[in-house]
């Protein structure tokens, strides 16, 4: 089985993108998968090579705008972008005879490659966007919505999404949920806590500082458990302009000094510091549509940390209250820290909670068993052509 796989145009580059995406190939070819890869529009041209794999690119004048990004104003512009890749997608596939079309997000991709696959009578199978903040998003493009509906199947990272996608009206077809897999694998880091520093304990807060990822909430909250607590610090993983706003906040609250920002949570930088902290937050307000959990979330699940996380329900899909985390009610502040001051009185559960959400990465969400769903829907679909 050969599968051409439709990548962002920044796949051959070093990125956390990349270590997913080349994990996932590997995991397939692992599985018995060829696999040939083409990248959107946005690099220059000529093909590339990164760590060992082969990258077929899409030349396009810089002076278009990508797949996906643009303005009203330039949709000719993104039109001719769209007419590049097909023509690329086309080329690629008639040298490499695939049995099958991969479109990875961003899924805008699938209105340049349904007509390839279909004038070549090949599966098209097309990953469905997932948040609901990305741009196209819920409710779709009408383009992507089109082309989502002409795909044989469809990959859905969460039931959330799959249902969201069937009450838009994709019915009749294969909707396949498949979960994403965090960064690296599971693995409990064992003393990754300073010991001189047991008696501080450390809270972790890693993602967006928009209003509706919850650091307020958390800031809030840490007000209060200071009373109780008064050596409790939080560091907070994340960063960007709104940084400026919450810094001027602080410098005038009683969390001066217990509050460290140290700037956005790439790999390598998540295994250094997600570990160390006794529990690690998540408080998403659920306020817009939110279709999967955060990776940072995937990833400190997979370090063993101990995770308190808001009921949305894609937070519900990944943890098990009680066993391989704690759940608490969206945007309540009482429950935060209620739930928060419950794991401070009884630390010994954190290390508990840690092992069992390792586990579950381990035996539920490993890049392996992504890989095995795949061809396990691949196989299904060539199965019916």
């Amino acid at each position: 089985m050969r599968v051409l796989h439709l990548l962002d145009h920044s796949a051959p580059r070093r990125s956390d993108y990349s270590r997913r995406t080349q994990a996932l190939l590997q995991g397939l070819r692992m599985q018995g998968v060829q696999t040939v890869h083409l990248t959107g529009p946005g690099q220059p041209a000529g093909d590339a090579s990164s760590e060992g794999w082969h990258f077929y690119r899409t030349p396009v004048s810089r002076r278009l705008p990508f797949l996906g990004h643009a303005e009203p104003a330039s949709r000719l512009g993104a039109a001719m972008s769209t007419a590049a890749l097909a023509l690329r997608l086309r080329q690629v596939t008639r040298l490499t005879r695939p049995d099958l079309i991969h479109v990875h997000l961003p899924s805008a991709n699938a209105v340049a490659a349904w007509p390839v696959a279909r004038l070549a009578k090949i599966p098209l199978v097309v990953e469905a966007e997932r948040r609901g903040q990305a741009a196209p998003a819920f409710p779709f493009a009408r383009a992507e919505r089109w082309a989502l509906g002409a795909a044989q199947a469809i990959a859905a990272g969460t039931a959330q999404v799959r249902a969201a996608l069937r009450a838009d009206g994709l019915v009749g077809r294969t909707i396949a949920v498949i979960p994403p897999a965090p960064d690296f694998s599971a693995g409990r880091l064992a003393s990754a806590r300073m010991p001189d520093l047991l008696g501080a304990p450390l809270l972790a807060y890693a993602g967006g500082l928009a209003p509706d990822d919850g650091l307020d909430l958390l800031l809030a909250a840490l007000v209060q458990l200071r009373r109780r607590h008064p050596s409790l610090r939080l560091l907070v993983a994340a960063g960007g302009p709104e940084e400026v706003r919450f810094e001027r906040r602080l410098g005038q609250s009683p969390l001066r000094g217990h509050v460290v920002f140290a700037g956005p949570l790439s790999y390598r930088r998540a295994a250094d510091v997600l570990p160390r902290a006794d529990i690690a937050i998540f408080p998403g307000l659920g306020r817009r549509p939110s279709f999967e959990p955060s990776r940072h979330l995937l990833n400190a699940m997979a370090q063993g940390c101990a995770v308190v996380a808001s009921d949305l329900p894609c937070h519900r899909e990944l943890v098990v209250h009680g066993h391989s985390g704690i759940l608490f009610e969206a945007g309540n502040r009482a429950a935060l820290v209620k739930t928060i001051e419950a794991l401070l009185a009884e630390p010994w559960r954190t290390d508990a909670l840690g092992k069992a959400a390792c586990e579950f990465m381990r035996t539920r969400r490993s890049w392996e068993l992504t890989a095995a769903r795949y061809r396990r829907m691949y196989e299904k679909l060539l199965g019916k052509s």
